[in-house]
């Protein structure tokens, strides 16, 4: 099997490639033309290889393009123009989630589901030529079910393809990593998220360009934040929690935690906006007020630049990757959280 590592290619708010308008159970890519066209035209001319790792930030586009993949690989309109034709029974199996051919694992991947994957893929396709297994971020497997997925990462059988996604490359082991050919999705450029907004889902302008910063460059975080209110409404949850926590003594930020890690689904995007608060605050902290994602709390940040020095600042935004990390390897959120509240400047 060969192995690569296809890297960060130039990113474009271009759909890669859009379907014409009858194709529209066809998933959509936006961004990433060139990884996704290259991917598209591996498929087509027989090349793909059996295993990839689709890595970046969460929420910027993996599962999307893994999905894409899986309809082109079951497509079953060899002569269509356009590729995966997104219109077929397989293409629509895909886009519904009822493919027998394409299985996606839960995340993170426990042993046990791990080989119940592992007897499934070795089967022969239903219908397609290929039979498709798409792991979400298996930087997140646990350590039994990684090496069980070892064997067939080495040897997958004939018709099998595996498409594994993973938001920390670095938290992936070097064993997993080396079995793959590497596809890299960086988050995107903000005018470019919110002109893909804007084209793709009808958001104003200025809307557009608020989920973009906020966003980080992660489409799929904007798209969600843009349809579910309670995205944002978290978000004000986390920043103000900020305020009262930088305000409080011990007792108030020990409760914060508690309270905050109550709904422990969030708590990565929580910590987050908390990361991008605190970036904000370097920004401001150096007059370089252009970038700065959470202008609607622009007086706030003032605020706090002149309270804060730039080594507190350093030190807190060190101190929120560390808690970010320790949750990507499934550590305790509260127990995070609680080290964390404790470690904010007073």
């Amino acid at each position: 099997m060969t192995r690569g590592n296809i890297g960060a290619m130039p990113a474009t708010t271009t759909a890669a490639p859009l379907p014409d308008p009858e194709h529209g159970f066809r998933v959509r890519v936006h961004g990433y033309a060139p990884i996704v066209t290259g991917l598209l035209r591996a498929v087509r001319a027989g090349t793909f290889g059996q295993a990839y790792l689709l890595a970046g930030p969460p929420a910027v586009g993996k599962r999307t393009l893994a999905r894409l993949l899986a309809q082109a690989l079951t497509c079953s309109a060899a002569d269509a123009g356009t590729w995966p034709c997104g219109a077929c029974g397989s293409c629509r199996q895909v886009a519904h989630g009822t493919s027998p051919d394409v299985d996606v694992a839960p995340s993170p991947l426990r042993i046990e589901e791990a080989r119940a994957l592992q007897g499934r893929v070795a089967l022969a396709p239903a219908g397609s030529r290929h039979r498709v297994a798409v792991l979400p971020e298996v930087d997140r497997a646990s350590l039994g079910a990684v090496n069980s997925l070892l064997k067939t990462l080495e040897e997958p059988p004939p018709h099998t393809v595996l498409l594994l996604t993973a938001s920390q490359l670095a938290d992936v082991l070097p064993t997993i990593r080396s079995r793959c050919r590497v596809v890299v999705l960086p988050a995107q450029p903000v005018a470019d998220v919110a002109a893909a907004l804007v084209a793709g889902w009808g958001v104003s302008a200025e809307r557009a360009e608020w989920l973009a910063r906020l966003s980080g460059g992660r489409l799929g975080w904007a798209v969600r934040a843009h349809a579910d209110p309670a995205l944002l409404e978290a978000r004000e949850q986390w920043l103000t929690g900020l305020a009262t926590a930088l305000g409080g003594d011990v007792a108030g930020r020990l409760s914060l935690a508690a309270r905050l890690a109550a709904d422990g689904g969030a708590t990565a995007d929580g910590l987050s906006h908390w990361s991008g608060w605190w970036r904000d605050l370097l920004l401001v902290q150096q007059a370089v007020p252009e970038p700065v994602v959470n202008r609607d709390r622009l007086a706030e940040l003032e605020s706090a630049a002149a309270r804060y020095a730039a080594a507190d600042v350093v030190r807190v935004l060190e101190a929120v990757e560390l808690a970010l990390r320790r949750l990507a390897a499934n550590g305790n959120p509260q127990l995070t959280l609680e080290v964390l509240a404790l470690d904010l400047p007073a």
